[in-house]
């Protein structure tokens, strides 16, 4: 794994790389991911009953958030069950099979 960074720091380096891309499949790439999971992870906004710790410790503006999300989900294209490092897999009763419509009896 990457050296832990503050998330200021994490925020600088996938700023950096925005600019300049890794190559894919690369420790640089590798790194990018990592970093742009810990820059989400820390701008998650707080929903109004939690409590003041849980204030996001990052704060983007709308743009480069969806800039951000739109690359994280882009990343994660190939891997259903999103782009989690320990590669957790489905939970108990996700439905994985096509979508189909429901029929209400």
């Amino acid at each position: 794994m990457f050296d832990p960074v503050d998330d200021e720091t994490a925020l600088e380096e996938v700023l950096a790389f925005l600019s300049a891309p890794p190559e894919a499949g690369t420790a640089d790439d590798a790194r990018f991911g990592a970093r742009l999971r810990q820059v989400i992870a820390a701008s998650i906004p707080a929903a109004e009953d939690d409590d003041a710790e849980d204030a996001p410790r990052l704060s983007l503006d709308d743009d480069l958030r969806r800039r951000l999300d739109a690359l994280a989900r882009q990343r994660a294209e190939g891997h259903p069950f999103g782009d989690h490092p320990d590669g957790i897999g489905p939970t108990l009763g996700m439905d994985l099979g096509l979508s189909t419509p429901r029929r209400d009896p």
